[in-house]
């Protein structure tokens, strides 16, 4: 090669996947935190005693500054952000952790981004306020009328996500001129909560919402445009279940792999089959793609503030990639994975439960095509 071509050698960047020194804390903290207080035995114990959620979880959670850290902590400290968020997330899929941590966290970097409920903010921080946060679907939403100074909500949600878990509701309604997102109590007047278990066993509800009253200070960012704040919360909600999705798959599979390691037919082990080691290879990738483009979207989210493509993205391939992850997943179990109680059917149902979270892969897809669309129309 000549002295000329050398010099005209084009070098690409360089990738860099590595977590920085917070970053890394934060996810031994919450694997340490996971881990030893959501276990299997504890997970069973919780779930037959009907609890809404694990309260002992989420005081340690909170009291080990998981949502804080999250947060900036002052001007030129931006905190950990969304990517913090994700490790977090990650974390607790793998531990199946039932706390209400994503939708909070969400509430919480929404209010810390936009202003307003400061009290809220404090109350998230000491963790006797947990939020639930409800999305427009397919078939219900929320519609939001002037009345006097602010709106009458009227309409319903029916995956109302870990709402009985919840003290308040972040709520995205309809307006004339475009979405707006509001804070508020569960018990306002007006708000009827039927609550159920849904595919995890965990505990769910349906809601109505029939002349709830609103004003101003109800909102998150009351000053900015209609659709501003919804369009800022929305790719962040669906971003936080990709990443407890990945951990779901990530520890299904680590599980998985395990089992069919140690269990022998014709005097080997299943896992020197073929089509075993096919599947769980194709689900390996499935997983790792899951998470680089989830911690992706984190991160453009946190540098660019406008991640929505990469988001989206991250969220249509969690739900079809956790899909196929966790139904290899239960099939390389044979019957076992059919078992309700056995414990790799528990990541199979939070799994397809998480699936359709704040929508399907269908609807995220034509969320995605839009965002696209939008962006060369620019």
């Amino acid at each position: 090669m000549s002295t000329a071509s050398m010099n005209n050698t084009i070098e690409a960047p360089s990738m860099e996947f590595s977590l920085d020194e917070e970053q890394a804390g934060l996810t031994d903290l919450a694997a340490q935190i996971f881990s030893s207080l959501s276990t299997d035995e504890l997970y069973a114990a919780g779930e037959q005693a009907g609890a809404a959620y694990d309260e002992a979880l989420w005081g340690q959670v909170v009291e080990s500054g998981l949502i804080d850290a999250l947060l900036p902590m002052g001007e030129g400290e931006p905190g950990l952000g969304m990517a913090g968020l994700a490790l977090v997330a990650r974390e607790q899929g793998r531990a199946l952790g039932r706390i209400p941590f994503i939708s909070t966290a969400v509430a919480a970097l929404a209010i810390a981004e936009f202003g307003g409920h400061e009290q809220l903010l404090e109350g998230i921080s000491s963790g006797s306020v947990r939020i639930a946060a409800l999305q427009p679907e397919v078939r219900r939403r929320v519609n939001g009328t002037a009345s006097g100074s602010g709106w009458m909500l009227d309409g319903a949600i029916e995956l109302g996500y870990l709402v009985p878990s919840a003290t308040h509701l972040m709520v995205q309604f309809h307006t004339g001129t475009g979405q707006l997102t509001a804070l508020i109590e569960k018990d306002r007047a007006g708000i009827s909560v039927h609550e159920y278990r849904g595919l995890s066993r965990q505990q769910h509800a349906e809601l109505a919402f029939t002349g709830v009253q609103l004003q101003a200070s109800d909102l998150i960012g009351a000053e900015q445009p209609a659709g501003t704040v919804s369009a800022w919360i929305r790719p962040r909600l669906l971003t936080a279940a990709a990443a407890l999705m990945s951990g779901v798959g990530a520890e299904a599979l680590r599980r998985t792999a395990a089992y069919t390691n140690e269990r022998k037919q014709f005097g080997r082990a299943i896992a020197t089959n073929q089509g075993v080691a096919l599947r769980a290879a194709d689900a390996f990738i499935d997983t790792e793609t899951t998470w680089l483009s989830t911690i992706d979207a984190a991160w453009q989210l946190d540098h660019d503030g406008d991640g929505a493509e990469a988001a989206f993205g991250a969220s249509w391939l969690a739900r079809e990639a956790g899909f196929r992850v966790v139904h290899t997943t239960q099939h390389l179990h044979g019957g076992m994975g059919a078992d309700l109680d056995n414990h790799i059917h528990r990541f199979f149902v939070w799994m397809r439960e998480l699936d359709v979270l704040w929508g399907t892969a269908g609807q995220v897809s034509e969320e995605l095509a839009a965002v696209i669309l939008d962006g060369e129309k620019s």
